[in-house]
C-alpha cells in the first residue's frame, strides 16, 4: 500500500477500534493512553501496519511514494518519518473516537470514518494508473520499462499485507463490539 494510503487506513483504524469500544470506553476510568482498547491499536500499528509499510517503503519505494518524490534523492529521515506517520495517524483516529464516545456523539465518529473510507475510495481511484504499474520514478515519469502490478512481485506482498490487515483489524472490531454488547444490561 502507497503511504498515502497507509495514513488514511491508519486514521481508520484508530476510529474504528475506538468505535467498536464506544461502550467500554463510556465506562472507563483511566487515561485515554492508559486503556487496553489504545492498546490493542499500538500493538496492531507495532505489528501489522508499520512492518508492511516498512517494507512498501524500503523496496518499492517510488510505488509507496505514488511516484511523486524520487526516492533516490529523499532523505532517509523523511522515508522513516512517512512509516511512523501511521501509529501518528493511527493515534489521532483513536482520539476522535475515544473523545466523541465520552462524551456520547457516535456519530462524529462516523462521519469521520465515512470521510475517511471516502478518502481511500478517491486515492485509489484517481491514483489508479499508479497503484497498477510498478517500476522506478524515471521509469514512471519517461512511461517505460513499468511493470503492470499483476505480473510483480508486488502483487503476493500487497495481498499478504491487506491479508493480514484484514484479519487483525476485523478481529479487534469483533471482539470489542461482541465484549460491548455482553456488558449491555439484558433487556427483559
Amino acid at each position: 500500500m502507497t503511504i498515502p494510503g497507509f495514513i488514511i487506513v491508519s486514521l481508520l483504524a484508530g476510529a474504528s477500534v475506538s468505535f467498536a469500544a464506544r461502550v467500554q470506553i463510556r465506562n472507563l476510568q483511566r487515561p485515554v493512553f492508559a486503556n487496553r482498547y489504545f492498546g490493542a491499536l499500538v500493538l496492531f500499528q507495532a505489528m501489522i501496519l508499520l512492518p508492511a509499510g516498512a517494507y512498501f517503503q524500503t523496496f518499492y519505494g517510488d510505488w509507496s511514494w505514488m511516484y511523486l518524490l524520487d526516492t533516490r534523492a529523499l532523505p532517509l529521515g523523511l522515508s522513516v518519518m512517512a512509516v511512523f506517520a501511521y501509529p501518528v495517524a493511527g493515534t489521532m483516529g483513536f482520539l476522535v473516537g475515544y473523545f466523541s464516545a465520552r462524551s456520547n456523539s457516535d456519530w462524529v465518529t462516523g462521519m469521520f470514518m465515512a470521510v475517511q473510507g471516502l478518502g481511500l475510495l478517491g486515492l485509489i481511484v484517481i491514483a489508479n494508473e499508479k497503484l497498477l504499474v510498478v517500476g522506478s520514478y524515471d521509469q514512471y515519469h519517461r512511461n517505460v520499462g513499468l511493470t503492470p502490478l499483476t505480473g510483480s512481485s508486488l502483487l503476493p506482498s500487497v495481498l499478504l499485507a491487506w491479508s493480514g490487515i484484514a484479519v487483525t483489524w476485523g478481529y479487534l472490531m469483533y471482539r470489542f463490539t461482541r465484549e460491548g454488547r455482553l456488558s449491555l444490561p439484558a433487556a427483559g
